[in-house]
């Protein structure tokens, strides 16, 4: 077994995700992201909990914690701390009661087990070795309560777009990550010209046999 190097993991990992923060901060990223349609068919209803798992400088974060309103939490996960400096001032600044910074490690979260309603990652999984990416979406899958949802943003791998073109993982790869993590595919959306957007279900919990 291949054991990998947590000190290295985790430069690689910063690194990528800085600059991940400065090529998805693009002005023209709205063209194609189409972030309030995205965040739309996440169906969250007030009061959800739901992680951004690897936020950067909270593109999707503040349009989520929109979505679930007051009485919902937004658990905002990011390993640089330089990115989650800039949100957890923008929640000071504005006084965002429903955002959480949390600083996670490379393949943990920091979440508590069963905890989220639903967990969304974008354009992050490509940054993670493939080496990782196994252990940080079982982890993330732990988080989610049972019947809650996993949601998957990432390029496709023929996105005719110069970001990332010799790391982007196949759908089909992001659909076993999920799988093996004890997650069912149940949604894909198709209308993301660059990236695949998958939906899946963390199995709800079984009754308790009384016989």
């Amino acid at each position: 077994m291949k054991i990998v190097n947590a000190r290295r993991l985790f430069g690689v990992l910063v690194a990528v995700g800085l600059c991940a923060s400065l090529c998805m901060a693009a002005p023209s990223r709205e063209s194609w992201q189409h972030r309030d349609r995205v965040v739309g068919d996440l169906n969250l209803q007030a009061g959800d909990s739901i992680a951004d798992i690897g936020c950067g400088s909270g593109y999707f974060t503040f349009h989520l914690a929109k979505a679930v309103g007051n009485t919902g939490k937004i658990y905002a996960t990011e390993i640089s701390e330089k990115a989650l400096k800039s949100v957890a001032n923008r929640v000071a600044r504005d006084k965002i009661a429903n955002v959480a910074c949390v600083q996670s490690d490379p393949t943990d979260t920091k979440l508590k087990a069963d905890t989220l309603d639903a967990a969304f990652i974008c354009n992050v999984l490509h940054h993670v070795p493939a080496s990782a990416r196994a252990a940080l979406v079982k982890d993330i899958a732990k988080a989610i309560k049972p019947g809650g949802v996993f949601f998957i943003v990432d390029w496709r791998v023929d996105a005719k777009i110069k970001y990332d073109l010799n790391r982007r993982v196949p759908r089909d790869d992001l659909i076993k990550l999920a799988k093996d993590a004890g997650l069912e595919l149940d949604a894909e959306f198709f209308y993301l010209t660059h990236q695949v957007f998958l939906r899946f279900a963390k199995p709800a919990a079984k009754p308790a046999d009384k016989s």
